[in-house]
């Protein structure tokens, strides 16, 4: 018996120091591979923490290989069945890598005992479908949009994981702290590169209020410079009175950062805080106030829409859409038939209705098969009294007529709207010239007289400024066409101008004389290359490229059509705050709200301002977007004004 203890004594003895050897060589092979590869994460642990961790899981695994973890010799197998190893004396100093060969063959971390990796075991296809997988579940659970998968950071992150292989992911502390922090200085260096060219093209300073579901009251400020915007900061307003003193202030705050001399115009909405505020500035500093076009423009489809003729065919057209979306089985048969949905008419932005009028008449003969068809005929919404009422309207041929006619009526100014509402080219140079060929072509259109008088109203007592005036004077595209050059109005809407912009300009007893040269085409005017690119060229680069025969006009041409109408980039910012502070989601503090916002609108405006400038829309083919109607749908549908347009 006692030789039996013994024996066992020996045997487990033996174990214990072949274990310890083996993990003293695996230790210092460990120690020389750290040596080896580098830190990786040194950014979110300490360096000695995870060569610590690294060897740590090393020496697991390869024990798990070897099964010589907790006494384990095999599948199933136990201690007593380990076998009987000679000890090695050299194990160190023979071979520092593995043990001798006196150990079975077993115990070395060979390349046959490796498990096979998931790229030898699996085929280029399954690998795809298990990606795809996981990629699917992530978005299935979190509850993101499939459409996500399209965006141009999710394909950045997944080339990033790949490259990055047994990188653990970030945390979410680290993405709102640390990673947070480097993607705010990355976009803040984007912004300081901006600032260069606003000192040459000038910049217009851009302003809206915002109030969330947590009652947060926000004020965004934005900055434009001939097609490119940013979003410079946002201030918590929400226990302040913000009257039109508080806005002065804040905007002065913004000038100063911005630089007095580069700011061309403040463009906001007509909130009457907002207005007087913005004339308040521009009688203190060298520029001016100027009116969002878009918002004008929208007044004017609300006047338009409270004539009784047009507000008692948008009611019937609302009727006709409510009705098929509040009955199941009738949208149903709906979707069938005309193979996709109606735009419903919503009470807040007024261009809707002209979308829904717009997407309706394209509908008509979908609609009117829909309540012929033996599906209705035979159903029972064909016989109550409100299905035969909206039968009738559908089948009216007065019914179609009328919204025709309120559709050529809207048509040219919702032509407008779109240009003055983008951001990729600057709109000051078309502006004046738009709302001529919105006037000349309603008196194309029968009883329009009424029209043309709303609109001539907003025109000439809000929206028409000095800065539209020189903007179309200056406009190569427009300046050589007859009656333009002489016409006294514009003439000194641009003298008004210059003095406003730049009243201590050296050049001024010279500015007379280049205006002379511009218009007949004197000096590096009159090359047959600037002649040719009147058209051909945006107005900006036009001047920086031909007009150093006249460096003071020059200088403010630049300034002036290099500039937007339209505050509007400032309103489509409201839903990214809606987006990422929700009643739904944890209250996050301002600052962090503002840095999140900055870094994500910018982000959009970067990869907008990207995808622009490979596929731009040419400053002078601007008049074919009048035919836009014709388009509506997808564009409508996929933005988020189709999501709020409902009743």
């Amino acid at each position: 018996m006692r030789r039996k203890c013994t024996a066992k004594y020996q045997k487990d003895s033996i174990i214990r120091d072949t274990r310890e050897e083996l993990r003293s060589g695996l230790s210092q092979q460990l120690n020389s591979e750290d040596e080896d590869e580098g830190f990786v994460g040194q950014h979110d642990v300490d360096p000695r923490d995870y060569k610590a961790a690294m060897r740590a899981s090393r020496q697991s695994e390869w024990e798990r290989e070897q099964g010589i973890s907790r006494g384990v010799s095999g599948p199933g197998g136990t201690s007593r069945s380990q076998p009987k190893f000679d000890r090695s004396k050299s194990v160190r100093q023979e071979h520092e890598d593995q043990p001798q060969a006196s150990f079975p063959q077993s115990l070395y971390k060979s390349n046959a005992a490796k498990q096979k990796s998931i790229i030898d075991s699996m085929s280029m296809g399954s690998l795809k479908e298990k990606l795809g997988q996981v990629c699917g579940k992530f978005f299935i659970y979190t509850n993101v949009p499939a459409y996500k998968a399209e965006s141009h950071e999710y394909k950045n992150m997944i080339i990033g994981a790949q490259e990055c292989p047994n990188v653990p992911p970030p945390s979410s502390f680290q993405i709102m702290n640390k990673y947070l922090a480097m993607e705010h200085k990355e976009i803040t260096e984007y912004i300081n590169s901006q600032r260069k060219m606003w000192k040459t093209y000038g910049c217009t300073i851009m302003a809206d209020g915002w109030s969330g579901p947590t009652r947060m009251q926000v004020i965004n400020f934005m900055v434009y410079c001939k097609g490119k915007t940013v979003f410079l900061k946002s201030v918590n307003a929400s226990s302040d009175i913000r009257d039109h003193k508080y806005i002065a202030k804040l905007f002065k705050d913004v000038i100063d950062e911005v630089g007095k001399e580069n700011v061309v115009q403040i463009c906001t909405d007509n909130g009457s805080a907002f207005v007087k505020a913005g004339k308040t500035l521009s009688e203190r500093y060298n520029f001016y106030w100027t009116p969002c076009a878009a918002h004008c423009i929208d007044l004017m489809f609300e006047d338009i829409g409270k004539k009784k003729k047009v507000s008692d065919v948008i009611t019937i057209a609302r009727l006709v859409t409510v009705y098929i979306y509040n009955h199941g089985w009738v949208l149903a048969l709906m979707r069938k038939i005309c193979n996709g949905d109606l735009i419903r008419p919503g009470p807040t932005r007024f261009a809707t209705n002209y979308i829904s009028l717009q997407s309706l008449f394209q509908k008509k003969a979908g609609l009117k098969q829909l309540f012929t068809c033996d599906d209705w005929v035979t159903s029972k919404y064909s016989r109550s009294k409100e299905g035969r009422r909206i039968e009738e309207l559908v089948l009216e041929n007065m019914f179609w007529d009328n919204v025709q006619a309120v559709i050529s009526i809207y048509e040219p100014l919702y032509g407008v709207l779109r240009i003055v509402d983008t951001e990729v080219n600057p709109t000051m140079p078309m502006l004046y010239d738009l709302f001529k060929k919105v006037r000349i072509k309603l008196e194309e259109v029968r009883n329009t007289v009424w029209v043309r008088k709303i609109i001539n109203d907003r025109w000439f007592k809000q929206l028409c400024h000095p800065l539209h005036a020189a903007a179309y004077y200056l406009n190569p595209m427009f300046q050589y066409s007859e009656g333009i050059g002489d016409d006294p109005e514009l003439l000194d809407a641009l003298h008004s101008v210059f003095a406003k912009l730049d009243p201590n300009s050296i050049g001024i007893a010279q500015f007379g004389n280049e205006i002379i040269s511009f218009r007949y085409s004197s000096y590096g005017f009159g090359r047959p290359a600037a002649i040719a690119a009147r058209k051909a060229m945006t107005s900006y680069e036009w001047w920086n490229m031909y007009g150093g025969d006249a460096p003071t006009l020059r200088k403010l041409a630049m300034k002036i059509l290099s500039q937007t109408t339209s505050s509007s980039a400032c309103e489509r910012n409201w839903s990214t705050f809606a987006l990422i502070h929700t009643k739904q989601r944890n209250r996050l503090a301002h600052n962090k709200l503002e840095q999140i916002v900055y870094c994500y609108y910018n982000m959009k405006l970067q990869l907008r301002d990207a995808k622009a400038a490979a596929d731009r829309v040419a400053e002078t083919s601007y008049l074919d977007l009048f035919n836009i109607a014709a388009d509506i749908g997808a564009e409508e549908t996929a933005d988020p004004i189709y999501h709020w347009i409902q009743i």
